[in-house]
């Protein structure tokens, strides 16, 4: 990313972190909106000037269909840095999570069913061409 905006008076700047990377959620970095305007996003830091004062930030991912929705209204400060961190589910079966620290991933105990309904299947076919 490059160096962060230049602020004027009056501005603050609003520094969305989505989490995650291609290699550890998907290759389709997730959708930003800032005030209902879709802006550029990248993992990683997403750095933007803004007039001081409440703003809306929402984020979502896609693949098949929408999911991993969240939103929060920030009220950045002039002349100071608000960080908002955001963290796409594991599934598209649950919303993400969004806040002022670090988030956790939503999913994991549906990602571990699965997973483990895939290891049955697959050890229960090796075990019955085994035995035949």
């Amino acid at each position: 990313m490059s160096a962060a905006p230049q602020l004027q008076p009056g501005q603050g700047l609003l520094r969305v972190n989505i989490q995650g990377s291609v290699m550890t959620s998907s290759m389709i970095v997730p959708r930003l909106m800032v005030d209902g305007y879709e802006v550029n996003s990248i993992y990683g830091a997403n750095a933007f000037a803004v007039a001081a004062g409440r703003h809306r930030v929402e984020l979502y991912a896609q693949w098949m269909r929408r999911y991993g929705q969240a939103s929060m209204a920030v009220d950045v400060p002039a002349g100071a840095v608000l960080d908002v961190f955001y963290a796409a589910p594991l599934h598209q079966f649950a919303t993400g999570n969004i806040g002022l620290t670090k988030q956790p991933r939503k999913g994991m105990a549906l990602f571990v069913i699965m997973l483990a309904f895939v290891l049955v299947v697959v050890v229960g076919a090796m075990v019955a061409i085994g035995f035949s």
